[in-house]
Formats: structure tokens, sequence, C-alpha cells
């Protein structure tokens, strides 16, 4: 008997498993028929499919949750309450569908109900921190502002941690432009969790892009700094990002008193980026004056930037000009100009330079020292116009063993120390080249210091003994040919007035190279008076027009290449005049009537081409 009370549990225990792996097995293939339905739009059909499921598998959750979807989507918050509530009677400890009935009853008008069922979950189910975000994501959802700020209370004092919940609340306030809330939350988040700087500092950015939060924003940071001094760097940031670089920079002094070197690096470089060089100059010498260590490239890179913020600040590039330039590319003419009313006498900076030159005294004699010399150098030179302190520095550094690269740039240097100062004879003897030697910077130097000197026969002489010898894979090949075509143009066919008037020319880039800009203003103006009729009289005046780009006279610029647009340079002066009102006189009407008088008058320009497109671009409307 008992044997046959076991067999019969057996086999009521296998139909069971039976039943439920059919049960599964059909559930399958009928819940991929539904979504395929749902995906094709005829979601009447797959609603009957996954009830159905449903009905056979109340526990087959994938049906479940694709009902429920669809009933959120449709609208149809009865039968989705209906729904959950069934489910729930099966699986009591889903504690997210507890929620999810809560919020059907909210988009149902139910609001009673919902807030009913939260605050029970809230008294019940609030366990650990899971149980925390999902009622706190609850109540995001419907706007529930007063029960976000209680519930992280709550959660706060039950975990006794001061920041739960703060980055949840701070996007969440973000989100609705609650600014001053956001901040509050992100200031109790740095104050409790420090690695949290950077992603807070990153939030108050972005809620900077609008514009209505920055003065509360600079109220917030300003009165919390004293008890935070973290955002004393989120307030510099801000202030960067607003673009008010003074106060940003006065905020890094305030913040960073012992100078972090690859912050005060990067911020240097920033600023010099946006072109506030004053500023740049000012961080750097800070660094110049602050920092002591003897680290070979962390001092070439403070040299090296301060160079570049001296050098952007003073020197006036026409990075705006496509058509015409100033013998582009060609390394016999000084493309930058220095104009003398912003030249530097900075004691602050040469008393730095001295300091750096008693720390650099004790440094290693290695390549990376002969590195840092060279910059050095060429601020003495450049900047200070201190020739003898730049030779100095210059000599050292080729005492340290540079790479054969550096040595040549060295040795260029100082040749060209030469020609700033005026020391033209010595400049010939110091570039003058070996018999046979390929064309180099020496070459260049020692052709420039034959014409700044007058000597303007031997530099042909010299041209017309090698150039025929020389490599067209050779460095400087095409700039030395560039230059004997135009000493033959202007000079070696010309008459003795033509020869007279290309002597001053050449005293005029002699006078730029000397840094006296003035001189060669006035020595190019006596070529337009006194040798009008010369063969280089149109490139002097094109020259002037340079010039005053650079010195930002932009009216005089313009007359001068109206002046040469009556000359054998007519196309080149005409697009200048057109670039000029472009760019720096802002009229397009201007400018369109000379690149239409370059296309009328100098049909076979070279220019004529590219001016027409230029034409088609600017003529077009702008697009709103």
């Amino acid at each position: 008997m008992q044997r046959i009370f076991i067999s019969i549990a057996l086999v009521l225990s296998c139909f069971k498993i039976n039943a439920q792996v059919q049960i599964f097995e059909d559930s399958e293939p009928r819940f991929i028929q539904a979504m395929k339905l749902e995906r094709m739009g005829n979601v009447e059909r797959a609603k009957e499919l996954y009830q159905n499921i449903l009905n056979k598998d109340p526990s087959h959750q994938p049906s479940y949750f694709q009902l429920k979807n669809i009933y959120n989507k449709n609208g149809e918050f009865d039968l989705g309450i209906k729904l959950i509530k069934s489910w729930l009677n099966s699986h009591p400890s889903d504690h997210q569908s507890e929620l999810s009935l809560g919020e059907f009853y909210f988009r149902d008008q139910q609001q009673k109900n919902a807030l009913e069922i939260w605050k029970n979950f809230e008294e019940e189910r609030l366990t650990n921190k899971t149980m925390f975000r999902l009622l706190f994501h609850s109540y995001v959802k419907f706007g529930q502002t007063d029960a976000m700020e209680s519930l992280s209370l709550k959660g706060r004092e039950q975990f006794d941690e001061p920041y739960f919940l703060a980055i949840d609340l701070a996007n969440y306030y973000q989100s609705r432009q609650a600014y001053d809330r956001a901040l509050r939350e992100l200031i109790i988040l740095i104050q409790n969790q420090k690695q949290y700087l950077r992603y807070a500092t990153d939030r108050i950015l972005i809620m900077s892009d609008d514009t209505s939060s920055h003065a509360i924003i600079d109220s917030i940071l300003i009165r919390n700094q004293k008890d935070e001094s973290e955002l004393g760097e989120i307030l510099a940031a801000f202030y960067y990002k607003i673009g008010d670089f003074q106060k940003s920079f006065d905020q890094y002094k305030l913040i960073d008193m012992n100078l972090n070197k690859d912050k005060w690096i990067r911020f240097s470089e920033d600023l010099r980026k946006e072109k506030e060089y004053a500023l740049s100059i000012e961080a750097y010498h800070l660094m110049l004056e602050g920092i002591k260590t003897s680290e070979p490239s962390l001092i070439g890179k403070i040299l090296l930037g301060l160079g570049k913020a001296y050098e952007d600040q003073i020197i006036q590039k026409r990075s705006q000009l496509q058509f015409v330039r100033w013998y582009p590319e060609n390394s016999f003419f000084n493309n930058q100009l220095i104009d003398q009313s912003l030249l530097i006498n900075n004691e602050s900076l040469a008393s730095s330079l001295e300091h750096y030159q008693s720390i650099l005294a004790l440094m290693p004699n290695t390549r990376s020292s002969a590195e840092v010399h060279y910059r050095l150098a060429q601020i003495q030179s450049r900047i200070m116009r201190d020739f003898f302190a730049a030779r100095s520095s210059f000599e050292i550094a080729l005492k340290l063993n540079p790479s054969t690269d550096l040595r040549k740039k060295i040795q260029n240097e100082i040749g060209n120390l030469l020609i700033f100062s005026g020391k033209y004879d010595e400049a010939i003897q110091y570039f003058k080249p070996e018999a046979n030697e390929e064309f180099s910077y020496r070459t260049v130097g020692y052709i420039n210091s034959l014409l700044y000197s007058s000597q303007i026969d031997s530099a042909v002489a010299f041209l017309d003994s090698n150039i025929l010898k020389a490599n067209p894979n050779e460095a400087h090949f095409n700039d030395i040919f560039e230059i004997h075509d135009m000493i033959i143009d202007y000079y070696t066919d010309g008459t003795r007035e033509d020869k007279l008037a290309f002597e001053l020319f050449f005293k005029a880039e002699k006078l730029i190279n000397e840094f006296d800009v003035k001189g060669a203003v006035k020595v190019l103006q006596t070529i337009e008076m006194d040798y009008n009729d010369s063969l280089v009289s149109p490139l002097a005046s094109l020259r002037l027009a340079f010039i005053f780009i650079d010195l930002k006279q932009y009216d005089k610029s313009l007359e001068y290449a109206l002046a040469v647009s009556a000359t054998s340079l007519k196309d080149k002066g005409l697009a200048l005049a057109a670039e000029i009102e472009e760019h720096f006189l802002k009229s397009k009407d201007n400018a369109l009537q000379y690149y239409y008088r370059l296309l009328s008058e100098s049909p076979n320009s070279i220019l004529s081409e590219p001016v027409r497109l230029h034409i088609r671009k600017i003529s077009q409307p702008n697009e709103s």
C-alpha cells in the first residue's frame, strides 16, 4: 500500500513539473510573437497575448513589464493599476512595482492614493539606500520637491551621511533652474566628499551657460568660500568661463599661494591663448619669483611660455590676410614688426631673470639645461633687448652639449645679435660661408648683412657665383632665388636713382631688424617722395601698407595700398585695399568695390580666380 502511495506521488510530481515546463515553453514563443506584433503596431493583439501569457503563468515577468509599459504609453492608467495590483498580490516583495502603482495613481489623477502608497513605503520599506533611491526617483518624476527634501534629510540622519542624495538633488534643481538650491547641494557634497570637487566644478560651469545664473553662482560661492577653501578653485574656474579673467587670476593667487607648478603653467598658457597677454605674463612672473626649483623641463616651460606671451602681445601678425602678404615664408624678411610704443622696460622681469640665472648656475650640465639657457637668451634678446646678456646665455647653452638642431639655432641667434645691434661688419665675418658650403642660415645671414650695410654689389657677386651651383633640395634655396630676382629687378637693371632707392629700401629693412620701426617708416616715405619713379617705389609703398597694418593704423595702410594700385603692382594693391576694408575697417561694400576693380583692371592676375571665389562667398546673404 505504501509503495502504491509513493508511486502515485511520483507520478503527480512529474506531471506538475512537466506542466510547468510546458507553460514556460508555451509562454516564450507567444511572448516573442507578442513583441513582434507590438513593434509592427498591432498593440491590441499584443496586449491580448501578454495577458493570455500572464493568465497561464502569473509569474511571467517580461509579459508583465511589456503590458505595464503599454498601459502607461496609452494612458490606460486604470488598466495599469489593476495589472500592478494583481501582480503585487502574488509578488508582495516587488518594491519597484509598489512604487509604480503610486505613479499610475498619480497619472490617473488619484494623487491622494499615490501619496498614501509612497508614505507607507517611506514608513515601512526604507531599510537601505536602494529603497531610499527608488522612492526618491518616484518623487522626482512628479516634482514632489518637499518630499524629496524630507526624504534626503531622513536618509542623511539614518546613514550618518550628510551628503546622501546631494548629487541627485543638485541635478534635479539644476534641471529646473533652481540654481541656489543646486549650489547648496553641490557645496554639501564638496564639504563631505573632496573627490567630487572636479564633478561639482563641471556642474557649476554647465550652470553658468545660463547667464541668469551668474549673479547667484558668484554670491553663493563667495559667501561660502571662507568655510570651504575648495570653493575658491571653482570660483576661479567660473570667472574664467564667463570671461572675467582678472578675477580668475586673483582667485588663483588667493587659493594657491604655494604655486602648484602644473596648474599655473596650464593657467598661464590658457590666458595666453585667450589673448590675455598681460595676465599671462604676470602669471609667469609669479612662477619665476615664487617657484624654487632646479628642474630643467619646468624652467624651460616657464621661459618658453613667458617669451611667447611677450611676443604675442608685442608682435602683430597679419593672420587675416589671405591674398597678399609681405614675402611670406621668406627668411630674408622680418615678417613680424614690433610697435615701438609697446616695447617693455620691465624691471620686475629683469630681476626675475637674474633670479633664475642664479638658479640655472646651480643646475647640472645637461642637454635640457642647454635648452633652458637658449630660452632665457631669446627673452633677453627679443624682449629685453639686452644683447650682451643674451650672447652670454647663448654661449653657455653652446657649452652644455646641445643637440645638433639646437646648436644650429644658437649659432644663428648669436649672428642675429650682431645684426640687431647694427654690427654689420662683424656679422659679415660671422656668417661668411666656407667655399662650396651648402645654402643654410649662414647664407641668409651673410647676404642680409651685405644688403643692410649697403654692399649690394657684393651681395650680387656672391649670388651670381653660387646660385647656379646650388642644389634645389638645399634649405633656403627658394628664398635665395627670390632675393636674387628681387635684386636683379629693382637694382641691377636700374638706373643710378633706382640703385640709390634700393639701398634706402634695405636701410629700412635694417632699421626694422634694429627695432626702429619709426625710422624705417621715414626712410620708406623718403623713397616715395624723392624717388617716386624708381623701380622699387611700388614695393616701398606696399611695405608701408603692411607696416601700418601692424601698427593698427588702417586708414594709412589703405592709403598706401591704393597708391600701390596705381603702379605695376596694381593687383596686389587692390587686393590688399579690399582686405583692409573687409577685415579691419569692416566695410564689405567697399571691399567688394576693390575686389571687382581687380577683376576688371587686372584680369590676368594670378589673384583673379581666388578673388572671384571669395566674392561669391562674401556676397551670399548670411544664413539666419
